[in-house]
């Protein structure tokens, strides 16, 4: 292999690493999860795309071999770890592949690896490194117009209509995406003396640090205030003694975040800040705040699933487990279903255990480490070396209230491998020439080919196992999806549609099924399709759940999608038997107890459904849906007083809101089993309060009348609504007369 060609060839390396930021503005529209799926893929792609050719150029040329420095060493560490835990994980397969929605898992953190040492051994020198964030800071610059564009809306948020999450899709992933573009802004600053650039520079800092605070995400705000505090205090002990200019600078700066804060706490509660939603997010930061709150709880829940599994975890992805596991009721305020604990030290502790959880911690410590020690080398500036550990540091506390995304991990490892140059370049590695020279020829075909040859099959077998299945499977999901509206109604069509993304056998079977299981359902209430094609969804749906929790036999919420099919196919025995595991799974999680009711309700079972209604209230009697289920299974039990209780105590807590949920048609038709017209009058008579022009309410307070006897009281219901629907009036004349005529119509 020729030197030219060599060059040839790692000039295609450099520009596929120039190409890779480019996923930051990858919205696969065709996609399931387009700002996930599309960002992900393409990343994979293009990363073993480049390890091939960095193979093919590191076995000629040992330049491009990587070199050893703590960040490799550390990384490498973390790696092992977490494959170790994902072998021995709860869940090896969801460990490995992830699923649509996060496209993590093990899979990804091997492409993040690669990408490190590609990174690392091909950009050699200071003027590559320049480029590559020069190229960084031109995506970035995209991202900051995109975000503006937002705000005036020229282009649509896709989060809402406030938080702006540019093409990332989430207000989250969008600040931390511009608190590394500060990061990058800041070390031109710190390189660059022309006056113009600098301007510039300092108006695009001026307005990322406004995107970052219009996300609104306030981790990431208190994450860049954390930041720059850092960043301040470092400028003024590196500069104590050096320069009194930076230090009067480093000093005004502290002060001025300081004044910033207390003038907040002292405006919190004022009319400015509460109506501005970016502040007033901010103002509502407390240690009772319901979200605050929630994360302590699912922070405690976490811990204990560690102590459960303390060397290496419960395996990446698998949280979700520990989550239904250790699921503490007063959640019920929350989504039920959470795979994250949104904090980075406990989502280490989870996925990888203790050692995986100080390996990974190993990466920072490297990191900073080399940062000190080029400080001190000269090979950093005061101002470099703040940066830095000032990025690490709103890095960190952003990460203390969210996770981390495909984009924050690439910023984070592209810093890693400029951190890991730096190191070598402080080592004194020197640069070799004419490497293919030094070995004879037939040693360089035995060993260097065969790791090339098998580097292209390993490429091949992941560019079609690990991509191209997955995205034909996401893509035919999609698609599926998407024919519902139109030819939802042709029900072996569909079938058909959702039975190509099975057979691709990939992660996705896992979302594809649960999208059936819902198709299926509600296939069941229209009233166009024949019972037989009904019955034919429903049965494919089972069936494929029931592979569901084989795949997945320890995740509670399988079951219940199995469980609920169950029941709409009237299998209520292997119902119960079903959600009843989801109860071993997770026995203090609410909605489980509430769907083994249902089932319960659904066979006439009312015994059976008080006593899980029962079990699910004083979990926490705080929660309004499981005080008004138990009150519905206390009437339904003739248990009227106990019913009565839990009303009044429902009214203490809730007021007038728990009123509007025992108000129902649901409750009539429990009052009506026991035969208490009473109570049924008085729900008709609080609809008619809020809903006093509804003609319909009307004629049923009237035939409640009826069934009391209070026959005079009927037709003056009847004659109200004849009043405020003229084309019920020839119905309701007919009632009257037959009402007068002492019959019942």
């Amino acid at each position: 292999m020729s030197e030219k060609s060599i060059r040839y060839i790692v000039y295609v390396l450099k520009t596929g690493l120039f190409i890779l930021p480019a996923l930051s503005l990858i919205v696969a529209g065709s996609f399931f999860f387009p700002f996930i799926t599309g960002k992900n893929f393409f990343f994979r792609i293009m990363v073993e795309i480049l390890f091939f050719l960095w193979i093919f150029v590191a076995c000629f040329d040992k330049n491009y071999r990587p070199r050893k420095s703590p960040i490799l060493i550390a990384l490498a560490a973390t790696l092992f770890f977490l494959t170790l835990a994902t072998i021995f994980g709860a869940n090896p397969y969801r460990s490995f592949w992830s699923n649509f929605e996060r496209m993590e898992g093990l899979v990804c953190h091997i492409h993040l690896f690669l990408y490190f040492l590609i990174l690392a051994s091909t950009l050699r020198t200071k003027k590559d490194w320049n480029w590559f964030f020069v190229d960084l800071l031109g995506f970035s610059f995209i991202l900051t117009v995109y975000g503006f564009l937002q705000f005036f809306s020229v282009l649509s948020v896709h989060q809402g209509d406030i938080r702006l999450d540019a093409t990332l899709g989430n207000a989250t992933y969008y600040a931390i995406f511009m608190i590394f573009s500060l990061f990058l802004i800041g070390f031109f600053l710190a390189k660059t003396k022309n006056k113009w650039l600098r301007l510039g520079l300092g108006i695009l800092f001026v307005l990322d640090a406004l995107l970052v605070f219009m996300t609104a995400t306030r981790g990431a705000i208190l994450g860049l205030f954390g930041g720059a505090a850092i960043f301040a205090i470092l400028m003024l002990v590196f500069n104590f003694k050096k320069s009194k200019k930076i230090r009067y600078a480093a000093l005004g700066a502290l002060a001025a975040l300081a004044f910033a804060a207390v003038l907040f706490l002292l405006l919190k509660n004022t009319a400015f800040v509460q109506n501005n939603y970016v502040l007033s997010r901010m103002a509502g930061i407390s240690f009772s705040e319901r979200t605050v709150e929630s994360r302590f709880t699912i922070w405690k829940m976490a811990f204990n699933g560690f102590l459960e599994r303390p060397f290496l975890g419960w395996g990446p992805e698998n949280y979700n487990l520990v989550f239904n596991k250790y699921f503490e009721p007063k959640l019920w305020k929350q989504e039920p279903w959470f795979d994250r604990t949104h904090n980075i030290i406990f989502d280490w502790l989870i996925s990888s255990g203790a050692l995986g959880f100080l390996a990974y911690w190993s990466v920072w410590g490297a990191a900073v480490f080399i940062t000190i020690k080029g400080y001190k080398k000269k090979q950093f500036s005061a101002a470099e070396t703040s940066l830095v550990i000032g990025l690490f540091g709103a890095y960190f506390f952003h990460n203390l209230f969210v996770f981390d995304n495909l984009t924050s991990y690439f910023l984070f490892f592209s810093i890693l491998g400029y951190l890991h140059f730096k190191y070598t370049e402080m080592s004194g590695a020197i640069l070799e020439r004419a490497s293919v020279a030094e070995k004879p020829a037939e040693e360089i075909k035995l060993s260097s080919y065969l790791i090339i040859t098998a580097a292209f099959l390993a490429v091949v077998f992941s560019l079609y196992f690990i991509n191209l299945k997955p995205i034909l499977a996401n893509r035919q999901l999609l698609a599926a999806l998407g024919q519902i509206q139109t030819k939802g109604m042709d029900v072996d069509f569909m079938l058909k549609e959702f039975d190509k993304v099975f057979t691709y056998n990939t992660f996705g079977t896992i979302e594809a099924r649960e999208q059936l299981g819902s198709y299926a359902e509600q296939l069941l209430t229209a009233e166009a399709i024949p019972a037989d094609s009904k019955n034919k969804a429903l049965s494919k749906a089972i069936e494929e759940m029931e592979k569901q929790i084989v795949r997945l036999p320890d995740d509670a919420r399988a079951y219940l999608f199995l469980a609920t099919l169950y029941t709409k196919a009237g299998r209520l025995n292997e119902a119960i038997k079903t959600v009843s595991k989801a109860i071993e799974l997770s026995p203090k999680k609410q909605q489980i107890q509430f769907v083994l009711a249902d089932i319960y309700l659904t066979s006439e079972q009312y015994d059976e459904a008080f006593a899980s209604l029962k079990t699910a209230y004083e979990l926490d009697p705080t929660y309004h849906e499981a005080a008004k289920n138990l009150m519905l299974a206390a009437v339904l039990t003739n248990q009227l007083e106990y019913a009565d209780e839990l009303y009044q105590k429902g009214k203490e807590i809730h007021g007038g809101f728990f009123d509007k949920l025992t108000k129902s048609p649901r409750f009539v038709s429990a009052y009506y089993k026991i035969g208490n017209f009473q109570k049924i009058k008085e729900i008709w008579e609080y609809l008619i309060r809020e809903q006093p022009n509804n003609a319909q309410l009307y004629v049923s307070l009237a035939a409640t009348y009826l069934q009391l006897g209070e026959r005079q009281n009927a037709i003056k219901e009847l004659e109200k609504a004849i009043e405020l629907e003229p084309k019920f009036k020839e119905q309701g004349e007919y009632f009257i007369n037959e009402i007068r005529a002492g019959r019942n119509p």
